[in-house]
């Protein structure tokens, strides 16, 4: 994992002016639905995407799979009201910051799908957050994005050994994103 940009532009106040018309992510389904194979079909589980947005991949997962009790959270205020009013009916969302906030219980899958890449000190964040893991941590980000950035709020470059030093990090897997050449990686943490 090597920081490819200095300043953070993900700010509340950048997320809450994408995330207000409830539009952005709506492509997001194909990354969750990936995920979908990774969750057991019929135990019934818990668990929390952490920066979810808007909830448009949560959905998918939650109309996947029937046994989990999906939750997301973001820290736009923006973003979680547009997720309630899309979603809420199915899945509970409420705000919360990774910086500032701790979670009031544990769950047995926490999801960072797409989110560690806009986050300063991913590997900080990956351990504070598995101490609210049961059983497994499911993490995507951009795979080898480096000089080929394409997004301008992506802080990170992170390849196979971005969190080696990390004692619960069992697998990662290799995807194409949508129906481009990018890649996305994805890293299995467990307890």
């Amino acid at each position: 994992m090597k920081r490819i940009i200095k300043n953070n532009i993900n700010t509340k106040i950048y997320w809450d002016r994408l995330l207000k018309n409830g539009k952005w992510g709506e492509e997001r389904g194909s990354i969750y639905n990936k995920l979908s194979k990774y969750f057991p079909k019929k135990r019934k589980i818990t668990a929390v995407d952490i920066g979810c947005a808007v909830g448009h991949g949560l959905i998918e997962l939650a109309n996947k799979l029937k046994n989990v009790k999906f939750e997301g959270c973001d820290f736009s205020k923006e973003g979680i009201k547009q997720a309630k009013k899309l979603y809420g009916s199915k899945i509970n969302f409420f705000v919360h910051d990774v910086y500032e906030d701790s979670l009031d219980k544990k769950y047995d899958y926490i999801l960072f799908v797409e989110t560690l890449e806009h986050i300063d000190n991913p590997k900080k964040i990956i351990k504070k957050y598995l101490k609210y893991c049961n059983k497994k941590m499911l993490v995507t980000v951009p795979y080898k994005e480096g000089g080929k950035r394409k997004w301008e709020e992506h802080l990170y470059y992170f390849d196979e050994k971005s969190f080696k030093d990390i004692k619960e990090f069992k697998k990662y897997f290799i995807f194409k994103k949508f129906n481009t050449e990018q890649k996305i990686i994805l890293y299995l943490f467990e307890k």
